[in-house]
């Protein structure tokens, strides 16, 4: 199989799409509109990717990879605890700019069943990693032996299902605001921090 990572129109396929995805949303956004931003044509786009469903799933893919080596990175620094779980919520917020309610809705609702069920998927793989990680701080004490970590991640799961719901997003100006939201609530709870 062919290394695409050096490909210039591939990688502007991509780069592109995230873009155009974050802001519109994956249905909103054209084929043609892609290869018109990318500065490529379509023949190239279909060699490269079989439909644009396939080619949000890279997308998507290519997102969450950087995001748990941020992740990783982020928990194995030699910081506070404190400082592990700010560098988390900086790297959600930084994540999320952009970020339109179109794509989330596109993400998390049924309206596309094989890009939420491939969504879903992401999310089951990232919660793995971040229950491996957080034992791992619980045997190195940083983070609460008494915590369900299993539980923690399990609610992080269901939480993300009803975010896409016009109610919910209707409480916040942004996106990236209610991320922040739920990050914070997630990981400090109700208390004021220090």
């Amino acid at each position: 199989m062919e290394d695409l990572t050096s490909n210039r129109k591939y990688s502007a396929i991509l780069d592109v799409s995230g873009r155009l995805f974050w802001k519109h949303g994956v249905r909103r956004v054209t084929i043609d509109e892609i290869c018109r931003e990318a500065q490529t044509s379509k023949m190239t786009f279909y060699r490269f990717f079989a439909n644009k469903m396939e080619l949000a799933k890279v997308v998507i893919d290519r997102y969450y990879e950087e995001s748990l080596k941020k992740f990783r990175e982020i928990l194995r620094a030699d910081t506070s605890p404190t400082e592990k779980m700010q560098g988390i919520i900086k790297m959600k917020l930084e994540g999320s700019n952009d970020i339109s309610n179109e794509f989330i809705q596109d993400l998390l609702t049924l309206n596309n069943p094989e890009l939420s069920s491939f969504f879903t998927e992401k999310l089951k793989v990232i919660s793995d990693e971040g229950i491996r990680e957080f034992k791992n701080g619980q045997d190195e004490g940083w983070i609460r032996k008494d915590l369900n970590v299993e539980f923690m991640f399990y609610f992080f799961l269901k939480t993300a299902s009803f975010l896409a719901e016009p109610e919910v997003l209707g409480k916040f100006n942004s996106p990236k605001e209610m991320i922040y939201e739920v990050s914070n609530l997630l990981i400090y709870g109700i208390v004021p921090r220090d």
